[in-house]
């Protein structure tokens, strides 16, 4: 029988769905190194966000497939992947939703300072500043893939300009196709949806917070990496821009001392934008079917590696 490692916390159906295709399903917590190592005979693993290289590949020698538990896989070296030839895979689209109410939370939330305005309640915080709505703005969406597209799906009643950026031309429900300068000097919400890569690393840095307008609130949901986070925290102390809402950031988890968690004009989640039910069971179905059709000599549907 196939042997394949999940993490804990995988939704039951998907458990279901992995033992009814005759798959011995091994659960932990994908915290420690020993948590892969420990299983030298997994043929395959659904895997969360611990970093996986050569170091646990090696030691993994009849695995065929990581499955990624997302759309970012970032934390999976995919050039080890390919020479030890395991195939890697994700799940495109299958958690958008979830993520694009993120994405819209973040930008209320950032937007109309609704923490800080709860905060004041119970805490002395002086005078909140009044802030904006997002209704007949601009937004500015960077990344138009499955999320991007649903986060301008979602707008549509809030009556916004829409200014989408992508490698390539897609339909903008709400808006039209356009330059990241355009994006950049004329948005007044810019909300990042793209993957982390060489190329993205830091791309959303010091330059680019110059010319962006004063009253601008910017949202990740995508990766940390995207943004310099350093960068970030000096225009915000500055008021170069108006207000950042964060679901990621440069290091994770985030440390109870970064200083975003201290400034009056952010809106910090732990990285939970995907954490729906409905997302957990259709992003770990999307995962374990491919699972399935690799160990069954199949071709997978969302390979990422070469």
């Amino acid at each position: 029988m196939k042997k394949v490692l999940v993490f804990e916390g995988i939704t039951q159906s998907v458990v279901t769905y992995l033992e009814s295709n005759h798959i011995e399903v091994i659960i932990n917590k994908q915290q420690e190194v020993s948590d892969f190592t420990d299983y030298p005979d997994v043929d395959g693993m659904i895997l969360m966000m611990h970093p996986v290289a050569d170091a646990i590949m090696s030691k993994l020698p009849q695995l065929k497939i990581i499955a990624r538990f997302g759309v970012g896989y970032d934390n999976v070296n995919l050039e080890d992947a390919s020479a030890h030839h395991i195939v890697v895979t994700n799940t495109p689209g299958a958690n958008a939703t979830a993520v694009a109410e993120t994405a819209v939370m973040h930008m209320l939330m950032a937007g109309r300072a609704f923490y800080q305005q709860r905060q004041s309640i119970t805490e002395t915080l002086g005078n909140v500043p009044i802030s904006q709505e997002i209704t007949n703005k601009t937004i500015g969406i960077i990344g138009f893939g499955a999320i991007g597209q649903k986060i301008d799906e979602l707008l549509t009643g809030f009556n916004v300009n829409v200014l989408a950026y992508a490698r390539h031309d897609k339909l903008v429900k709400n808006g039209h196709m356009a330059t990241l300068e355009e994006i950049y000097t004329e948005s007044d919400f810019i909300v990042l949806a793209l993957p982390s890569t060489p190329k993205t690393y830091h791309m959303i840095n010091a330059d680019v917070f110059e010319k962006m307008k004063t009253n601008a609130v910017l949202v990740n949901i995508a990766r940390g990496s995207v943004v310099d986070e350093q960068a970030l925290i000096t225009a915000l102390k500055l008021g170069t821009i108006a207000g950042a809402g964060l679901d990621v950031v440069e290091n994770e988890p985030i440390a109870s001392n970064n200083e975003l968690l201290a400034l009056p004009n952010v809106f910090v989640t732990p990285h939970v934008a995907a954490k729906s039910r409905e997302a957990f069971d259709k992003v770990g179905l999307v995962a374990a079917q491919e699972v399935v059709r690799v160990l069954n000599n199949e071709a997978p549907h969302f390979k990422v590696n070469d």
